[in-house]
């Protein structure tokens, strides 16, 4: 990066997001089919080799849902990560929705036992007031430079997260709150303001041009790995992936009189986080991480199950790991119809043995089943609502859906049908979803409609059994979700 001016002073923002604990090397087939990536040990080498090179000049900064994801942090609540992150020194870290995963007590110890500030401008209670132990911004001095980094979650949270956890919060519209917090932090002297967003790259680059004076958007939730950074109007957007696989290295130069931002990275931002047995380490941090992992390490090794097929993901349609979890939710409850949202299936397990560090992998929420009465219209209801947002479709067991996509992109029902037989609106069918979706998670409220609701056995037992029964599980994907293009009329 050049410098443009003679009295220019360098600053490096570096920035991670969507860590999901994922601490721990492994493959990623997409970027090397040999060589081990990610891992905080080699994470921790390239910041503090930042650190070495411009001892004065470095902010580090994290974007949100850090901790929940992954087992060697799940079973210890986020503490691993945490450990590492003090042992780091971040600078900041906004919430992101998955920071309330454990509910508000665990949120709130963590919040205490960090080192670094969390951050959330626009989180308060039920009266709009700020929450005591998040800071909604910091003002960060790094040669004579005062840096602004606002924090904002995504409104998201309110219903991407289990009711009791965010219950008597308010999620305020960023642009609402921006304009105002920019104004007061430039009278408190910052003359560079970045906004430590959890929005999602389509939100940021739409505040970027929505609000004036955010000088750098660092931004996560969609796990995006933007490679080279974007120019929204005068604001610079960055995304660093997720789980570990990059570090974001932005270089800035900034206007030693006036403190204004003059030119940054432009290309090459995103540094890959190699991990193979020749790349550096920590050597502390790797040590951190396998107390950890010794601690877990019976337990996780346990073979619970084998399958001969790839078990993998999809959002679009039916997928193999959908079908073999949702027939395990019918299996303890009897119930004619099984739900699992999509987005509670965190990962694909691959042909061979199962493990419970993979079951853990593929459903880290702690779910329970909960069994309901619903009538068929307020089943076509909730699938209605579920195809026409951005969360991904519904995986099923026991009914059959068939969606058809117009010209527009847009999905909606176009027949449902349970054993071979058309859906009844007005016939009572027993359904067993998990608890997020019960009490309305994802926005679909109609879960809400249910009668006879119980709450049954956990999830994660229950996929745990049936694979110990079923195994090798040999099926491929069924017909159970069907999507196909409009025919016009």
């Amino acid at each position: 990066m050049a410098f443009s001016s003679a009295c220019a002073q360098r600053l490096v923002l570096l920035h991670v997001n969507d860590l999901h604990g994922y601490i721990v090397p492994r493959i990623e087939k997409a970027l090397d089919p040999q060589r081990p990536v990610g891992g905080a040990a080699n994470l921790a080498v390239m910041i503090e080799a930042q650190r070495a090179a411009d001892p004065e000049g470095v902010i580090l900064l994290a974007a949100g849902d850090m901790f929940h994801g992954a087992p060697v942090s799940d079973l210890f609540q986020g503490r691993p990560v945490l450990d590492i992150m003090n042992a780091l020194r971040f600078d900041a870290m906004t919430l992101g929705n998955h920071e309330f995963d454990w509910g508000p007590a665990a949120l709130r110890a963590m919040t205490e036992e960090a080192r670094f500030p969390f951050l959330s401008a626009n989180i308060g209670d039920a009266a709009g007031s700020p929450l005591p132990w998040v800071k909604p911004y910091v003002i960060l001095e790094r040669k004579g430079v005062k840096v602004a980094v606002i924090g904002m979650t995504t409104p998201e949270t309110a219903f991407a997260v289990k009711r009791e956890y965010v219950a008597g919060l308010r999620f305020a519209l960023p642009e609402k709150l921006l304009p105002g917090i920019i104004s007061e932090v430039r009278r408190e002297g910052a003359t560079l303001v970045v906004l430590l967003s959890h929005f999602g790259l389509a939100e940021d680059l739409r505040l970027a041009s929505a609000v004036h004076g955010i000088d750098i958007i660092v931004g996560g939730h969609s796990h995006t790995a933007l490679a080279d950074p974007v120019l929204s109007g005068q604001t610079i957007v960055v995304q660093a992936g997720a789980r570990g696989l990059y570090l974001g290295v932005l270089e800035l130069t900034i206007d030693e009189k006036t403190g204004k931002l003059e030119s940054a990275t432009e290309n090459g931002e995103l540094k890959t986080v190699w991990s193979g047995p020749g790349d550096a380490s920590d050597g502390e941090i790797a040590r951190l991480v396998g107390r950890y992992e010794a601690k877990l390490k019976p337990m996780l090794d346990e073979v619970v199950g084998e399958t001969r097929i790839d078990l993998t993901r999809r959002t679009d349609g039916e997928s193999s790991l959908g079908d073999v979890i949702t027939d395990s939710m019918r299996a303890p409850t009897g119930a004619q119809i099984a739900i699992e949202n999509s987005g509670g299936i965190r990962a694909d397990i691959p042909a061979g043995r199962i493990t419970m560090e993979r079951v853990y992998t593929a459903l880290p929420f702690d779910d329970d089943l909960f069994c309901m009465d619903l009538t068929g219209g307020a089943l076509l209801e909730i699938f209605e609502k579920a195809a026409a947002s951005q969360r991904g479709l519904l995986q099923v067991s026991g009914i059959e859906v068939a969606y058809a996509v117009g010209q527009d992109g847009r999905r909606k029902v176009k027949g449902m049908s349970v054993g071979g037989v058309p859906l009844d609106r007005l016939k009572t069918y027993r359904v067993v979803t998990n608890d997020f979706l019960a009490e309305g998670g994802d926005g679909l409220t109609g879960f809400r409609k249910g009668s006879r609701r119980v709450r049954a056995t956990d999830m994660r037992d229950a996929f745990v059994d049936y694979l110990r029964r079923h195994s090798p599980i040999t099926g491929a994907e069924g017909k159970r979700i069907t999507v196909s293009a409009e025919t016009a009329e």
